[in-house]
């Protein structure tokens, strides 16, 4: 059985900023209510170096992913930067702090997904993020160097380099 939230009367930007939030939370059932039971979940990046990572179809897909992900991580800062919706297509542009659990480094992560609706649920969601820094950030890749990852307590944010250098 899932359960549905009564949703019925949001716009699908507030559904939208309903579901992301649960996500921040781990609210993983909150969540799956949200999708339509064939549901799919890409998040774009090579799952040899970011497991979670890949395509996930339907609820039980949906549920694994969300959960192992919530085992690795703990989500620090959340913020939604902006909700475009045009009719059953939309767009969201976030950011978050992540640090994981099983070293406490912390990453920031801004991220875009492409969602489609069928009906009031979730249909498909497309994730683009950094996934090389995340790789580097989890230990299943290594940055050549000295680099801002390297250091003890780093976010993950690069410096930037002069032009020329």
């Amino acid at each position: 059985m899932v359960l549905r939230l009564v949703t019925d009367e949001l716009t699908r930007a507030q559904k939208l900023r309903v579901a992301y939030s649960a996500w921040a939370r781990a609210d993983v059932d909150m969540l799956i209510a949200m999708f339509a039971d064939d549901g799919e979940f890409t998040l774009v990046g090579n799952p040899v170096l970011n497991p979670h990572s890949g395509l996930r179809l339907g609820i039980p897909g949906l549920r694994g992913v969300l959960a192992q992900f919530h085992r690795d991580f703990r989500v620090r800062e959340f913020v939604i930067e902006k909700v475009l919706v045009d009719g059953d297509d939309a767009a969201v542009h976030w950011h978050s702090s992540l640090e994981l659990i099983r070293t406490g480094r912390v990453v920031e992560s801004e991220r875009c997904d492409l969602i489609q609706f069928r009906g009031g649920l979730i249909q498909k969601i497309l994730c683009f993020f950094d996934s090389a820094t995340m790789a580097v950030m989890t230990g299943r890749a290594q940055s050549t160097g000295t680099d801002a990852l390297d250091e003890p307590g780093s976010t993950g944010t690069h410096r930037q380099l002069p032009p020329g250098e």
